[in-house]
């Protein structure tokens, strides 16, 4: 059955292309939930359909239960389950936005489920067939191809909103053409490209980042470093703070890990460094007074206590956020062992929400705690949302699991010296994530489980490449 193994490994690298495509997503995949906002679900769902008939024929597929990490996983899975079943009675009383308690864990479940089991499956049997070192590669084009659409349609959607160049507006829209794309201009100025939202593609950017590095350090042409310096652009254009500040410690960590092990990088670097700051310092002197406008701008986008009742207003998602994550943390001082069972917080956390960040927060009033609107409030944080959900218990399994997922990169890193331009990747790719589930509360991040894929198989195949060269001796 060749053809259901090309099959599901035809959709599975299309919806690898297609991640950042997820501007204009059509009704009918809200069947999919959470992952109702994106277009690369669908076709990891059928690429999931075509490996299990595959399975059935050639009766064997590959699941990771040596892994230690995806124990870790699996044995979380188990401790979500056993939290919500100690709070079984208080979440018979929450009734929240149309939803009970029950339905509100059936849901977060299946979140999990979809996106760590079956999409995860997916990607571990893709990546085993072709290996990890080919599966990489192909990985790492696709996301070059894709990312070339979203960086030219992020810098004309910029040039457009930063200097009302509306002229190229025929042009911006021909991304329509695109599936699942439907551009607009942002209220807030900033820059989404074909993504539906600006966090979106500062998520986007964050996922990339580590695969077009790896351009500097695995390709001997001199132009390898233009893709990361183009997503470092599109950064910076689209006015994330998260992308700006992941990006940049993503960075000290790839050049810190770079610069040790590969000697031409080093030279790269010196060059680029020593050019960047004349280049810098004659940019400051030529353009002084924007440049000190726009740092001011990112600064006082902090600022939560001069805010607007206005949906154009920075600053008024930062009190949402604060607020939101301030009674999370109150709630989980009142459950702090077991926590308020998977999925529950949002009905505590309502009646902690501090006055501060629900006085002129339109945010609030219009949704979070809006009864007409049935999508729940996000947690914001990936970390206190475990820890007010599966208190203690749960917290101390999940950072296991994280920890566990560092220590095999860094066996990787120190077990194949030639590939090394891999586990960097991988490295940076973590750390990334990890930093990035500080305002993030969702496990629907594909470039994680796409790093842990090939991490799981990276390490099998190395450790078989030991094993055999072993009997040789």
């Amino acid at each position: 059955m060749r053809f259901l193994q090309k099959g599901y490994m035809f959709f599975f690298f299309l919806g690898i292309f297609f991640i950042p495509f997820n501007s204009d997503i059509p009704e009918w995949f809200g069947f999919l939930g959470e992952y109702s906002r994106d277009s690369s679900p669908i076709f990891f769902l059928v690429a999931f359909l075509l490996l299990m008939i595959n399975s059935l024929f050639k009766g064997k597929i590959y699941l990771p239960l040596k892994s230690t990490p995806y124990t870790f996983f699996l044995f979380f899975i188990i401790i979500l389950c056993i939290c919500t079943l100690i709070n079984i009675f208080n979440i018979a009383d929450y009734y929240f936005k149309q939803t009970s308690g029950f339905q509100r864990f059936i849901r977060q479940l299946l979140s999990v489920i979809i996106v760590g089991v079956l999409f995860f499956i997916v990607f571990l049997n893709v990546c085993k067939e072709y290996g990890a070192k080919a599966f990489f590669l192909k990985i790492r084009k696709l996301f070059l191809y894709s990312f070339v659409l979203v960086f030219v349609c992020g810098i004309i959607e910029y040039i457009i909103v930063a200097f009302n160049f509306h002229g190229l507006l025929p042009i911006f829209e021909l991304f329509n053409y695109l599936p699942f794309v439907n551009v607009t201009l942002s209220d807030l100025n900033r820059v989404s490209s074909l993504t539906y939202e600006p966090p979106a593609l500062g998520t986007y950017l964050i996922t990339i980042a580590p695969f077009m590095f790896s351009y500097i350090i695995s390709e001997k042409k001199s132009y390898g470093f233009i893709p990361f310096l183009l997503v470092i652009v599109l950064a910076l254009l689209s006015k994330s703070r998260t992308v700006l500040v992941v990006a940049f410690l993503q960075s000290l960590i790839a050049i810190y890990l770079s610069y040790k092990v590969f000697p031409r990088f080093r030279i790269i670097f010196i060059k680029f460094v020593t050019i960047g700051s004349m280049i810098g310092f004659v940019v400051l002197l030529i353009f002084w007074n924007p440049v000190k406008d726009a740092v001011t701008e990112r600064i006082q986008s902090l600022d939560i206590t001069k805010t607007e009742y206005s949906s154009k207003d920075n600053s008024v998602s930062n009190k949402s956020r604060l607020g939101i994550q301030y009674a999370m943390f109150q709630v989980y001082k009142q459950n702090p062992i077991f926590g308020t069972g998977w999925g529950q917080q949002a009905f505590e956390s309502k009646n902690h929400y501090p006055k501060w960040a629900i006085e002129r927060n339109w945010e609030f009033s219009t949704k979070y705690l809006n009864e007409n609107i049935k999508s729940f409030p996000p947690g914001y944080n990936m970390y206190l949302r475990i820890l007010t959900e599966t208190g203690i218990i749960g917290f101390l399994v999940f950072l296991l699991f994280l920890f566990f997922i560092i220590q095999k990169s860094y066996q990787a890193y120190n077990s194949n010296k030639n590939l090394r331009f891999i586990s960097i990747t991988l490295l940076i790719s973590f750390y990334g994530m990890f930093l990035n589930w500080l305002q993030i509360d969702s496990f629907g991040v594909y470039g994680f489980w796409l790093s842990f894929a090939i991490l799981i198989i990276f390490n099998k195949n190395t450790n078989e490449r030991n094993n055999s060269l072993n009997s040789a001796l």
